[in-house]
Formats: C-alpha cells, sequence, structure tokens
C-alpha cells in the first residue's frame, strides 16, 4: 500500500489481507490463549470465532446473534461502558488473572480508545498481546467524528455506511509518548489492525498526562492528508507475516512465555 490522497478514494488503497477476524481467530489458537478480552462485542461475530479458557465480554449493550461461548470453557458478559469495567474491575475475582489477548473495538473516538488501550495494558503481562480495530482507514469519510456525518459523506462511495471514527490518531499517540512499545500495522481487511506488544503493565504515562494528549491530538486535523502521513510513516505488515511474527508466542501452560525461555 502506497500512501497519496485521491479525493473521492481510498487514501492508500484498500486493505487486501485476511479478514480481522480470521486474523484474530487463529491468533487465539496458535498461542493457546487463556483468558481473552474484548471490548465492543456488538453481535458477537468476532468473540464466538475466539479460542481460549476464559473470554470476557464488555459492551453497553449486547446485540449477540451467535453462540459466543463457542471454543471456550468459560464466558463472563459485563454489560456496561468500557470505563465503568475498569473502574469496577476485580481481577482475581472477576477474570482469573491477566489477559493474554484483547481485541479493542469500542467506541470510535481516539479519547476511547486511549482509556481503554491504557487500561487494558494493566491488566496484561509483558509479553500479552493487545489488538486494536478501525484505525486504519481506508477513506477520508468514515474517519470523520461523527456517524452519522461520515455517513453522509460516505454515500455514493463503495465505503458507504462505514465508520471508523478518529481512533487513527492513537497510532501517533503511542509512537509519541510510548515508544517503548512494539506498534504493527496489519493489513488485515476492511479497516486494518494494529498489533501492540513489548507491554508493561506498570506504565502510567498515558494515564498521567491524558487530559494533555487529549487536548494536543484533539488539534491533529482528522483530514486524508494526515491519515495518508500516519500510513507513510510506519510499514505495513502482511496478515500472514503478523502471524508468523506473533507464532513464538504459546499461553497454554501459565505464566510467561519470555520467563520460561529464559528460564
Amino acid at each position: 500500500m502506497t500512501a497519496s490522497v485521491e479525493p473521492g478514494h481510498t487514501i492508500a488503497g484498500e486493505h487486501r489481507g485476511e479478514h480481522y477476524g480470521s486474523v484474530l481467530a487463529k491468533l487465539s489458537r496458535n498461542a493457546a490463549v487463556r483468558r481473552y478480552l474484548e471490548i465492543g462485542v456488538a453481535f458477537g461475530d468476532i468473540f464466538s470465532g475466539i479460542a481460549c479458557r476464559h473470554g470476557v465480554a464488555v459492551d453497553p449493550e449486547f446485540q449477540l446473534k451467535t453462540n459466543i461461548a463457542a471454543n471456550k470453557a468459560r464466558v463472563s458478559l459485563f454489560q456496561v461502558m468500557s470505563d465503568v469495567f475498569f473502574a469496577n474491575l476485580n481481577l482475581r475475582r472477576h477474570v482469573g488473572g491477566r489477559i493474554d489477548l484483547a481485541f479493542l473495538d469500542g467506541m470510535h473516538l481516539f479519547e476511547f480508545l486511549l482509556r481503554d488501550f491504557y487500561n487494558t495494558e494493566a491488566i496484561c503481562r509483558r509479553d500479552s498481546i493487545i489488538v486494536m480495530h478501525d484505525c486504519l482507514p481506508v477513506a477520508a469519510p468514515m474517519a470523520d467524528r461523527d456517524p452519522m456525518q461520515a455517513g453522509i459523506r460516505g454515500r455514493g462511495t463503495p465505503f458507504a455506511n462505514w465508520w471508523t471514527g478518529d481512533v487513527w490518531k492513537v497510532i501517533p499517540i503511542l509512537k509519541r509518548y510510548r515508544p517503548d512499545l512494539d506498534v504493527m500495522l496489519v493489513d488485515a481487511a476492511p479497516t486494518g489492525l494494529v498489533i501492540v506488544t513489548g507491554l508493561d503493565p506498570s506504565s502510567r504515562t498515558l494515564k498521567t498526562h491524558y487530559e494533555a494528549i487529549v487536548e494536543e491530538f484533539s488539534r491533529l486535523p482528522n483530514t486524508a492528508e494526515e491519515i495518508a502521513q500516519v500510513y507513510a510513516e510506519h510499514p505495513m505488515t502482511s496478515t500472514e507475516d503478523a502471524l508468523r511474527r506473533l507464532s513464538g508466542r504459546s499461553f497454554a501452560h501459565g505464566g510467561s512465555w519470555l520467563q520460561r525461555l529464559r528460564g
């Protein structure tokens, strides 16, 4: 994908890799995930494809249309906003331990995703995996902060009714404030995945500077040109290569795979 701005067309071409749901399902199996967290479950399509021992689902209004207990020994549903979930979470009682794999697909506004990210990182381990959705929009209209305006602007295009919001801004935020993280942009259809590893659950940088970060990045124009710049500054990884890079991780026997390698 090459970054360019073509009015009325795509920002950097369409994502051609595997569907993001398939990528997540394969990742959960490859890594033998024990505890999985998903924020923004909606109909449950993605959640149902995840294989794990304990799946934790968070959504303010579930609209489940599938068997989300498939491929799992235990499922916990929290029908609350993610902020409420994290504020009242007892990790040992509600989850049983730290999260191995998390998928963040909640409100499509960058300030919400930023909170979900640092709250999720705090309940992960260093070798856990956080995956974020919709951070790689392929056309400018879908990135509008207002979903109604996104729909209006997208009329008559191949991307009508697509809404990613401005969560793409989390990528430059992490680059500036958390350069210690490994951030991988993945060419998963239809709106990409951002996979973050090398976590630091003890970090308080994003939480401490949250208000200043939101003020700063609210001023960053939410335009095709700025989104194209993100594509230009970060290499795009194919879905096949992303899964291959993460293939060495396994949470099957508990504890950290990194600690087991060192031990």
